[in-house]
């Protein structure tokens, strides 16, 4: 007796298998009624996409999850088909159709079946591009707020899949971005990143956006991110996109060069638990655990947990004193009432403390001292979300969200405490057949308290509130249909930084086939000031430069937003099932950028300073151009390489002008030794930082896994392993937070799912 199922899955198979055929037909009328959809998600995404190192893996199995097969509801969960008298009565109509078209192609029959007898099958689009280019198939949802697909996006965007982050070897979310072309990423010290998108790089980088599952994780402090308590359950993130280029026109300010969203699961993805250990070399010990549920009320649940200690880093000549542990738990509740709302309720708690070694000034002599510190930081978030879908083309939601941070310094006298409360409301909708609208209003209030350090860091108030408004509009215009598209746009925001800004984008985007898109976009993006523009006095350490005088770095009320230009152009395409591609040319004209004017040396008491203050006169450019390609040698073996090619000519005197390297390159291979064994094999090369004292580097990481069931999962990873050690970043010259070596590591870990 076969079933619907059975025939659904070899319609599916069939139509992969053959590309919807010669004929260019469309695979339509392949799911139940409105009410009972196949996903075809769980076929796509998981097993075609990700061949092409864009989708969501490379097989849903992979690491012992289970897969998402067979007939679902439209909120995915699975369901059956009808009595068993009706299925019997289907499944004999489908065994007389099969037997009367016995004569007729092997596909058209069964497609055939599919349109006429099933009686309860309807419309599923199993659309060309999904089959023939997966690759340009996956979705995304940051480059215009709404779900779409890479081939759909005018944005340089990559998609960092599960299966990926899985096979990466990787433990933080910094080392993660390292393969996306585009973003450049160095270690600090054990707990301290340089990351951004296109140049301007640095530890307190302000230009990139960075939010967790829409909640931005960017502080008002400087603008930009303190990586340590940036962490997530990797196990339970579905996907992370990274959107190269301005994004501010749905997202804001910040967004200039770039957007990162890391995307988890749905809790009801991730029923289930889920256990890992492991220790290592650097790794001192890790461990993590995940239990996942529905409740009697039909609410999917999830509650984690991770901890880590991580040994201290390398200093030549000394000791790294950078060593870094931290815990974390927090949960996640997703209800769907009915098939057209959804609530998510989530949030985090976090602490940990991590080591440095500071160079600060001294008014005494010796003008400078060297201090340990083990910082303190902790903190927690809630979010709520509700989205309602009045029906394919029309959706609202509305998000709120609070996060408290507090992070101390205890030998420095130096703290942070600070409050956040943001809501966010957006509305898609359509305009007859040609226009996707999309628009939405926010508001945030950010309210922190500072404990300043005299004679070393300060800011004038120690307290201060900030709101920010924000209102976006978008509109998609189909020009040409399945072929060209238009996108209008801007973002307007005013704060008490700074008035009314608007951040326009004009967008164009052609398909000439299914297995191509070509794209081009011109962009305005601002960063707003910040707690450092605005208040911060920072008294840095006399250099022979100086003379032995205190250079005073000064903040200024009047400094204004900075500014950029950015004209882009890309294309992406899929010739074979084996190969794609996607390369991306960029030119950006910077304006009023953060500058220092040098004011007269005055004497304070027995001391002599310089005053720093900052202005709005910096300007410059970068320009560039990066490349991302998959190549499926075998069924088991895929190579994946991305290159980047980066120039940046910025004034002198700015900040964050020398972090950036000029070239850089990833390569991946990932090969399924056996069903049970898989081997991944990382190789990057960066360029020196000569200003910094960074000399170019090349390295290696291996991991080795096995899956003795589809339990148990048993890995072997090791880490920068072409050289005992080595420099990625240079000291800070405004905290003197002393840069370390990244060292050469071994781990191990196991993993249990059920």
């Amino acid at each position: 007796m076969k079933t619907l199922y059975r025939y659904s899955s070899i319609c599916i198979a069939i139509a992969v298998s053959f590309g919807i055929s010669a004929n260019a037909r469309t695979v339509s009328a392949l799911e139940l009624s409105p009410a009972r959809l196949v996903d075809l998600s769980s076929f796509d995404a998981d097993a075609d996409a990700d061949a092409n190192g864009s989708g969501s893996g490379w097989d849903g199995d992979a690491n012992g999850t289970e897969s998402d097969n067979g007939i679902t509801d439209e909120d995915g969960s699975a369901r059956a088909v009808g009595s068993n008298d009706e299925m019997d009565d289907e499944d004999d109509r489908e065994d007389d159709d099969i037997e009367d078209d016995s004569e007729d192609d092997e596909l058209d029959s069964l497609l055939n079946m599919a349109d006429n007898d099933v009686g309860k099958l309807s419309s599923v689009n199993v659309s060309r591009q999904a089959t023939i280019a997966p690759a340009l198939n996956t979705e995304v949802t940051t480059v215009n707020r709404q779900k779409s697909t890479i081939g759909r996006s005018p944005a340089a965007v990559f998609v960092i899949s599960n299966d990926m982050i899985q096979r990466s070897g990787a433990r933080t979310v910094p080392d993660l971005l390292r393969m996306a072309p585009g973003v450049q990423v160095s270690r600090i010290d054990a707990s301290k990143w340089a990351v951004s998108i296109r140049g301007s790089n640095g530890r307190f980088a302000n230009k990139l956006l960075i939010q967790i599952d829409g909640r931005s994780v960017y502080t008002p402090l400087f603008g930009g991110t303190f990586w340590d308590v940036q962490d997530v359950l990797f196990e339970d993130v579905e996907r992370i996109e990274i959107v190269r280029g301005p994004g501010a026109t749905v997202w804001g300010a910040n967004a200039m060069n770039g957007v990162i969203n890391v995307i988890t699961k749905d809790a009801k993805s991730t029923h289930g638990t889920f256990v890992e250990v492991g220790a290592g070399t650097e790794e001192r010990g890790f461990t993590s655990a995940r239990h996942g549920w529905q409740t009697d009320g039909g609410v999917d649940m999830r509650v984690f947990g991770k901890w880590f200690e991580r040994d201290e880093a390398s200093l030549p000549g000394g000791q790294a004193h950078d060593d870094w542990r931290m815990q974390r738990g927090g949960f996640r509740a997703d209800y769907q009432p009915d098939k057209t709302s959804h609530l998510t309720v989530q949030g985090d708690i976090y602490g940990g403390d991590s080591g440095s070694e500071n160079i600060v000034p001294s008014l005494t002599v010796p003008p400078s001292r060297s201090v340990i510190e083990d910082s303190d930081a902790e903190g927690w978030n809630g979010l709520l979300r509700y989205s309602q879908t009045l029906s394919d083309d029309n959706q609202w939601s509305v998000q709120a969200y609070f996060d408290r941070t507090d992070r101390q310094f205890e030998q420095l006298g130096f703290g942070e405490k600070r409050d956040t409360i943001d809501l966010d409301f957006q509305h898609q909708f359509r305009i007859g057949e040609t226009h996707s609208v999309v628009w939405g209003a926010g508001y945030r209030n950010s309210k922190d308290e500072i404990n300043n350090s005299p004679d070393f860091l300060e800011f004038d108030p120690d307290r201060r509130a900030v709101d920010l408004f924000s209102y976006f509009a978008q509109d998609e215009i189909t020009l040409l249909e399945d072929r060209l598209y238009l996108t209008l746009g801007s973002k307007f925001t005013h704060s008490d930084y700074t008035p009314f800004e608007i951040q326009p984008t004009v967008r164009m985007l052609w398909t000439p086939t299914e297995r191509q898109s070509i794209w081009a976009s011109y962009s305005r993006a601002v960063r707003s000031p910040t707690r450092v523009g605005d208040d911060v006095t920072v008294t840095l350490k006399p250099t022979p430069a100086t003379g032995g005088a205190f250079p005073l770095f000064v903040g200024d009320r009047g400094f204004a937003a900075e500014n950029l230009d950015a004209w882009e152009i890309g294309m992406r395409a899929q010739p074979s099932q084996e190969f794609s591609w996607d390369a991306t040319a960029f030119y950006f004209d910077y304006d009023d950028l953060q500058s220092v004017s040098q004011g007269a040396p005055y004497l304070d008491g027995a001391n002599v300073f310089i005053p720093l203050t900052i202005g709005n006169s910096g300007e410059g450019r970068s320009y560039g151009y990066e490349l991302a390609s998959n190549l499926t040698l075998t069924e088991d073996w895929r190579l994946y390489g991305a290159y980047t090619l980066l120039f940046e000519e910025l004034a002198a005197g700015g900040t964050n002008i020398n972090g950036s390297p000029r070239n850089q390159l990833y390569l991946q291979s990932s090969f399924n030794l056996t069903e049970s064994t898989n081997l991944d094999v990382v190789w990057r090369y960066m360029d020196s930082l000569a200003a910094l004292g960074v000399s170019n580097y090349d390295t290696m990481d291996v991991r080795y896994a096995w899956r003795p069931n589809q339990h148990w999962e048993l890995a072997l990873v090791g880490r920068n392993l072409l050289q005992p050690e080595h420099k990625e970043f240079g000291d800070d010259g405004f905290t003197g937070n002393v840069a370390t070596f990244v060292q050469r590591e071994f781990y191990g870990m196991a993993s249990l799912r059920f």
